[in-house]
């Protein structure tokens, strides 16, 4: 066994029981996020061998998909955390990624996760990786990456070599010495490896290769075809399956717009898309009924505090999710949306700040909240990106914000702030079912019978249209709403 493999083997065996959360906490809340869309890479379907499984935290995603899974890891430490995850569920393997012990084209699907920094020859190990994959099946793979941005590598590396090392002494020495390993692991690798990615998975007999990088840069989720026919799985069963009667077939996908205010892709109809107008315009609708609380609204408070919050909310956070995984489909640059959600959110701290000036110091605790909130959505972390997270943020914060900037009483600013965050905890009940059809749903059937014998279709259009109509409508009420309490205001 090479020092490079022993190193790792050395490093990550004792972490097997608490390697699953620790991983969560040091990558901000991340490294889920991109194991879960590393998984969505793939066709519905089919068998995975899921290489480096670690403690089976992608096979059990893949399992939680319908795929059928075998595991794969050096590390027997870890496939005994893996195997009480997956309670028997997955064939676990002990074996090296360098020389696998099944047959040539064994699988429909391959996964892996922090491979190949740990691989003596990478150009080698993918060879063998495609070597076990049929003709049309998919691999993708996650790994760490380096932020584009110099600021934010800046920002990274700062993280990586006092925050890591800071973090896992505070647990453990074996975490500290995890810390203190993976920021110039990472470099090196980016260094030595980084430009030759696309030329080894191509040398290697894959097409069709797809580099997304998330949270900034920071992670990286590449996959690719393997030639010689389209994608689809095979008929389940034994590992050497016969292919189905008239070969592999391709999933019929049904193209949907992702969200009911999206218009068809390309040029501006992509930024117009990327700013949710809607919704938007729906928690802007807060920063006015907050302001409506005052006796006396400031008329250029309250424009400041608009224009502040179509910065965060309606170009930063938007722009910034649309880094994570093109949720919307755009096709704006990755160096755009950054630009657009850095140059946005130092825009709406600038406003704060101005007025800081005019309303006291106090009022900055406010603007670094406010910016807080907006990384942290950007970045998917779970606390800010769960439905009570989003609705606090983004429905509750607002109303604060704006009334204690134009000096209203506590109680009816309290009162109301739960009301905006009722109010956008319903907008995310019925707006994530919806979303998950629209961008997920492969196929929707079903019959609906009463009990006067009469029978409806059930389709992608039916499970839509309800819960959408109710949003379209509360939108408009709440900007009308707000715009007649402030008015009532400004006209008594």
């Amino acid at each position: 066994m090479s020092d490079r493999r022993l190193d790792a083997r050395r490093l990550f065996a004792p972490l097997g029981p608490t390697y699953d959360r620790m991983g969560t906490v040091l990558s901000l809340g991340q490294d889920p996020l991109w194991r879960r869309f590393l998984v969505s890479r793939l066709p519905p379907k089919g068998h995975v061998l899921d290489v480096a499984t670690g403690t089976g935290l992608v096979a059990a995603e893949l399992l939680q998909r319908g795929f059928e899974v075998t595991g794969v890891d050096q590390s027997v430490e870890m496939l005994a955390v893996a195997n009480q995850r997956l309670d028997g569920s997955v064939e676990l393997v002990e074996a090296s990624a360098e020389s696998l012990p099944f047959p040539d084209c064994s699988f429909d699907h391959l996964t892996f996760t922090y491979l190949l920094r740990y691989v003596d020859d990478p150009a080698a190990t993918m060879r063998e990786l495609v070597r076990v994959v049929r003709p049309g099946g998919r691999i993708v793979a996650l790994d760490f990456g380096l932020p584009g941005n110099s600021v934010l590598r800046l920002l990274w590396r700062i993280y990586t070599r006092i925050g890591l090392p800071a973090i896992g002494l505070a647990i453990s020495k074996h975490w500290a010495g995890v810390g203190r390993f993976l920021g110039p692991s990472i470099e090196r690798f980016d260094r030595e490896y980084g430009v030759d990615i696309k030329r080894d998975w191509t040398d290697a007999g894959l097409g069709e290769i797809c580099v997304d990088r998330m949270s900034f840069g920071a992670g990286v989720v590449i996959s690719a075809v393997k030639a010689g026919a389209t994608e689809g799985p095979r008929a389940t069963g034994s590992r050497l399956r016969r292919p189905e009667p008239g070969g592999p077939r391709r999933e019929q996908r049904v193209s949907v717009a992702p969200a009911f205010y999206a218009l068809e892709g390309g040029g501006w109809r992509d930024y117009w898309t990327l700013l949710h107008p809607p919704y938007t315009l729906w928690h802007l609708s807060y920063v006015l009924l907050g302001a409506a609380l005052a006796p006396m609204p400031d008329p250029r408070i309250v424009a400041g505090a608009l224009i502040a919050f179509f910065l965060a909310v309606g170009v930063a956070s938007h722009a910034f999710d649309e880094l994570q995984g093109r949720p919307l489909g755009t096709r704006i640059p990755s160096s755009v949306l950054l630009a657009l959600g850095s140059l946005a959110l130092i825009g709406a701290v600038a406003l704060g700040i101005a007025a800081a000036a005019m309303l006291g110091p106090w009022f900055l605790a406010i603007v670094v909240i406010g910016a807080l909130l907006v990384v942290s959505y950007g970045l998917e972390i779970p606390i800010v990106h769960s439905d009570i997270g989003f609705a606090l943020a983004w429905g509750g914060f607002p109303v604060l914000a704006s009334a204690a900037a134009n000096g209203a009483a506590p109680l009816p600013t309290i009162v109301a702030a739960v009301g905006a965050t009722l109010l956008s905890l319903a907008q995310r009940r019925l707006s994530t079912p919806v979303r998950r059809i629209r961008r997920k749903a492969l196929e929707v059937s079903g019959t609906v019978r009463f009990r006067d014998g009469t029978t409806e279709r059930l389709d992608r259009g039916a499970l839509i249209a309800g819960p959408e109509a109710g949003l379209r409508l509360l939108w408009l009420a709440m900007v009308a709403l707000s715009i007649g309490a402030l008015a009532a205001r400004w006209s008594g």
